[in-house]
């Protein structure tokens, strides 16, 4: 199995994109609070993504396997079937930027770092879904996250990671307490082709 691993996916905003993504409406206190932040993010931040090509291997109507592993997703069931390529896919924002809004302590300066830190993660999936697309040819993208929408197995969660065989160590991404993603602001998911 061939891992795409992105130790540092690009992203570049200007004060007005992140003024308009983080919906502070040109205050300028706000953005003068931003600002000091969002300097040392360009400096360290390492936003990091990984990705495998797979198939849907059966198919029922309780559950879908992917590469043999079983998933009691009806969400993720309604976009796949058998003998369908598909994307399992990490993001985070590295232990880098995580490590460092460990260190704030101003209620603002937190504010900020978090929604910078939520915006990364958004580029990082649009990333690594433009990344599929290049790859596959597809037009679009089905974006399924454990969890979103509906009931999630934590055992099915680790199932999901575990499919990484280990190479999420190179991105810096383990499984913390009731197999939530860590860092923190990582995500977790399976792209398939839009219908």
């Amino acid at each position: 199995m061939e891992f795409k691993i992105f130790e540092k996916f690009p992203f570049v905003y200007d004060m007005e994109t992140l003024d308009k993504e983080l919906h502070l409406r040109g205050n300028e206190a706000m953005l003068d609070i931003l600002e000091p932040v969002y300097e040392v993010v360009e400096q360290i931040a390492r936003p990091k993504a990984i990705y495998f090509s797979a198939t849907v291997t059966e198919k029922t109507d309780s559950w879908v396997k992917i590469n043999d592993v079983m998933f009691e997703s009806q969400l993720l069931r309604g976009y796949v079937n058998p003998d369908d390529p598909v994307f399992p896919y990490i993001v985070t924002v590295g232990t880098e930027l995580d490590d460092y809004a460990k260190t704030l302590k101003d209620s603002m300066d937190l504010f900020m770092i978090d929604e910078v830190m939520n915006l990364l993660v958004n580029t990082g999936k649009v990333f690594v879904a433009d990344a599929v697309k290049a790859q596959t040819g597809w037009l679009a993208v089905q974006d399924y996250v454990p969890g979103n929408g509906e009931e999630w197995s934590t055992a099915e969660q680790k199932r999901l990671f575990d499919m990484f065989l280990g190479e999420t160590d190179k991105i810096g991404v383990t499984l913390g307490d009731n197999y939530f993603v860590l860092p923190g602001r990582s995500t977790i998911g399976v792209l398939s082709q839009q219908k």
